[in-house]
């Protein structure tokens, strides 16, 4: 990594920061310095993953703008929220602002992180990839195997640190939903991650273990280790920390196998 990337990622995490903080006070939440400073950290992780998708995918301008702001709303916000909603951590007022928030600078930091990385002039790469199509049955097993895995993997890091942390159990006493409920919302989810996966892996230049890797970091960055750096009124430290953990290390292998499991023929 040469240094003109390092301070471009610098700048990004910088960027994404202070637009974050600036819509927190448009918004009513809840900041200060403490809080700006876990949030620089969170925002730079999320800034070296945006690089690392903006480098290797054969997009420019305002498709690779939508690439990045469909990836990082999708699996930065809106997916958790909902999950969030359902274990009823936000109310529905709370949830709405927090998506609004996460619409807000997901739509404006996507086509910033373009131009900054010089992705925004340009014209779309040709894929000169030798691919074989799949058939209707090939693609079909794969999507709802995806789709069923995450519920599988979903359901086995939260059994996991259920045993391992007791404790945190404590906290979601009398939050826990019935079990269709959350059955229909992680297939529902899964199916997002799915879709995402295939628009991501039709869209990047890389080798096969390179995009699985990078869907890998993409699941566990944005949708679990750089929301929940940040302390907030939502959740105890310990909660977020072990939430961290978890889903860190199931959202990264649940992407690098779906990375290998959607990729083309």
């Amino acid at each position: 990594m040469n240094q003109k990337i390092i301070l471009q990622i610098i700048s990004l995490g910088l960027i994404l920061t202070f637009l974050v903080t600036l819509c927190n006070l448009l918004f009513g939440i809840s900041t200060n310095i403490e809080l700006s400073s876990w949030s620089l950290l969170a925002n730079t992780l999320v800034a070296i993953v945006l690089t690392l998708l903006i480098q290797s995918s054969q997009l420019a301008g305002w498709r690779l703008a939508l690439l990045v702001f469909t990836v990082y709303f999708i699996i930065g916000h809106f997916s958790i929220l909902i999950e969030a909603y359902i274990f009823k951590v936000t109310d529905g007022w709370q949830t709405t602002v927090e998506i609004l928030r996460g619409l807000v600078v997901s739509l404006i930091i996507s086509p910033i992180a373009v131009s900054l990385l010089g992705r925004w002039t340009g014209h779309t790469a040709v894929d000169t990839m030798p691919y074989k199509s799949r058939s209707w049955f090939s693609w079909s097993w794969r999507i709802v195997l995806g789709i069923l895995l995450y519920f599988v993997i979903y359901a086995m890091a939260g059994m996991t640190l259920q045993a391992v942390y007791p404790e945190f159990m404590a906290f979601y006493e009398g939050k826990i939903p019935a079990f269709d409920l959350i059955f229909k919302v992680q297939l529902f989810r899964g199916l997002m991650f799915v879709l995402i996966t295939l628009f991501m892996l039709s869209n990047l230049q890389i080798s096969l273990g390179k995009k699985a890797i990078l869907v890998g970091l993409i699941f566990s960055v944005f949708g679990g280790i750089a929301p929940l750096l940040s302390p907030n009124d939502l959740m105890p430290a310990y909660v977020r920390l072990a939430h961290g953990f978890e889903v860190g290390i199931s959202n990264f292998l649940y992407g690098v196998v779906l990375g290998y499991l959607l990729n083309r023929h």
